[in-house]
């Protein structure tokens, strides 16, 4: 019976979906711009349409994958520490964790291939760590709580582009393995 409690509504989990979406989404069309010109010399446009179809596969995976830790996070803690609060808490911790993530990928990207920054890495169960300390403590200040609901709200409005665009590129993934 508790546990039923500590299910969250619809309408939330598609909140935050939307949050994890824009931001994996957006770091994966982000990187996939910065690539483009240099792919357009050497690939045709229909194998550079299967890599994006690809990457938007892939992505819906990942915003899953991620969706369902905060769910598992959210059912390991007490109810008080996530549950209460479940938008503006699973917000942050997605906008914190995948920042730190994306942090970490430009420092290992900007990092020569014989120096791994292994340094890096040492900090980050620490980081994690003080990352879900701050999405459980910083919407007990009502500012925060409100921003982050709003924007966890107004980021649904995206995934009207995200999930045709992701259906899209699911047809493409299967027509290319298919045939």
């Amino acid at each position: 019976m508790n546990v039923i409690k500590k299910v969250p509504r619809k309408g939330q989990l598609v909140q935050v979906f939307a949050v994890i979406s824009i931001l994996i989404y957006g770091w994966t069309t982000y990187r996939f711009i910065q690539k483009l010109p240099s792919w357009l010399f050497y690939l045709q446009i229909n194998e550079t349409i299967s890599n994006y179809s690809f990457t938007l596969v892939f992505n819906f995976i990942e915003v899953l994958l991620f969706m369902s830790l905060i769910l598992l996070l959210n059912f390991l803690l007490p109810a008080r520490f996530f549950s209460e609060k479940f938008v503006a808490r699973a917000s942050l911790l997605a906008i914190c964790s995948l920042s730190y993530l994306i942090y970490l990928a430009n420092a290992i990207g900007q990092s020569k291939s014989s120096q791994f920054p292994a340094e890096l890495f040492q900090w980050t169960p620490l980081i994690f760590l003080i990352i879900l300390l701050l999405a459980i403590v910083l919407p007990f200040l009502n500012p925060v709580q409100k921003i982050a609901d709003e924007f966890a709200d107004r980021a649904i409005v995206f995934l009207y582009i995200l999930l045709p665009l992701t259906g899209l590129g699911v047809l493409i993934f299967l027509f290319i393995n298919l045939f």
